[in-house]
């Protein structure tokens, strides 16, 4: 039986970094049920834990780390010495390059990347369109010592967006296969519909009859989340995202008025990482015309993934400043539109990639989300339809990655 080792879980301070590992584990679950899985989990917590023994009762779970000069645990030892292969999880960089690398060093055995974005940009800030342009004039390596290492010794490194595709074909890598392939939240379509009702009843929401909407600040308050003295970067993005702060949200609020009052269905404001609550009360609560300010709610708490995926499965749409929660609700087969502000990474590429609908921040920005949502609602089986279609295509991708990973069992790569 092929032992394949996925190295993933990177936080869990958004839901969208935990979709990463069970869309990786349903897909190889799908495509190669014959397959032995084992998670090398970096950062997990209990209730991730939980949500993993629930829908993944035969994945072992590792959570040791290698520490450099000291010998391997015992739980280590045992996993690089019956697994087969490495798979680096979808991520927003080489987030596991350490642990591939020790991978490689200790075993000899194959590895390769599951969908990640390299982003050779950051942290210039701009529309995808520009950003082809930046990477089309790449002219030189811009990789680290250690990028470079596991990278030009994997067996296959999926790109799920082809900006990083296009940025590392040119960087003269020996890797044998460099491809697009979508990031694996597509495939997390496991969720029982139970674990979003509470949400549901709480707000009287009906099947297919109400928006889901997720707001961003333009970077992430780590200092805040994780309770640490802010460095002068961190103050100076949050002064950045002060800046912007009213006006991004903006958009966002003008989308939830126009589907109001098209529909006279509701709306819901939730997180996808969990600073984003404070930040909704603060800048929605109280903010909406009389005619719309009863239908819209909040939800006033940070939620775990499996009630996410839940409630945007019965979602009529998703509108989203976060990345990720439209890919949830592209697994769950629901209509969905992504936000992209100027200083997200590349990895918006994507959406372009699977022909999902996205809009740039910026001029006009709301118009373009109103229109794209009104369109949803005009339509649903039509949009339905769309979403159903790029969901099957990108989980064709996702097929055609776990067969390459599977197919390289047994490589050698010097």
């Amino acid at each position: 039986m092929v032992h394949v080792v996925l190295v993933s879980g990177w936080q869990t301070v958004n839901i969208g970094d935990v979709a990463h590992t069970p869309g990786a584990l349903r897909a190889f679950e799908r495509y190669a049920p014959e397959v032995k899985l084992t998670l090398w989990a970096l950062s997990i917590d209990e209730s991730v834990r939980r949500m993993l023994a629930r829908y993944f009762p035969d994945v072992e779970i590792i959570e040791d780390r290698v520490v450099p000069g000291e010998q391997l645990s015992p739980g280590l030892e045992r996993m690089f010495a019956e697994g087969d292969l490495l798979v680096h999880g979808s991520g927003p960089s080489l987030v596991g390059q350490a642990e591939v690398a020790e991978w490689r060093r200790l075993t000899g055995k194959p590895h390769g990347f599951f969908g990640v974005t390299v982003d050779p940009l950051r942290p210039y800030f701009s529309t995808l369109d520009r950003a082809a342009s930046m990477v089309n004039a790449i002219d030189g390596d811009l990789l680290t010592e250690r990028e470079r290492e596991v990278l030009d010794t994997a067996a296959f490194v999926y790109c799920r967006d082809s900006l990083t595709e296009r940025f590392l074909a040119g960087q003269e890598l020996a890797a044998p296969k460099i491809a697009f392939g979508p990031d694996a939240t597509v495939m997390f379509d496991v969720v029982d519909d139970g674990d979003g009702q509470a949400v549901l009843a709480e707000y009287g929401l009906k099947p297919g009859r109400f928006l889901c909407v997720v707001p961003r600040l333009r970077f992430t308050p780590y200092h805040q989340i994780r309770n640490y003295p802010p460095a002068a970067e961190d103050l100076r993005r949050t002064a950045y995202n002060a800046g912007y702060l009213k006006s991004d949200l903006d958009v966002l609020r003008q989308t939830v008025i126009g589907w109001v009052r098209a529909t006279g269905e509701p709306a819901l404001v939730v997180p996808e990482m969990s600073y984003a609550m404070e930040v909704a009360e603060a800048e929605f609560a109280g903010t909406f015309p009389a005619d719309v300010a009863d239908l819209v709610h909040i939800l006033p708490r940070f939620w775990d993934l499996t009630e996410a995926a839940a409630v945007y499965r019965r979602a009529g749409a998703v509108v989203s400043m976060e990345c990720h929660s439209p890919l949830i609700a592209l697994a769950e087969g629901v209509p969905s539109i992504y936000v992209r502000q100027p200083t997200d990474t590349i990895k918006g590429q994507m959406y372009n990639d699977l022909g999902l609908p996205f809009v740039e921040l910026g001029p006009g920005a709301g118009a373009a989300a109103g229109q794209l949502l009104q369109k949803i609602a005009d339509d649903r089986p039509a949009a339905a339809e769309v979403a159903r279609q790029a969901r099957e295509s990108a989980q064709e991708h996702v097929r055609e990655m776990v067969e390459t990973a599977v197919a390289a069992v047994g490589s050698r790569i010097s």
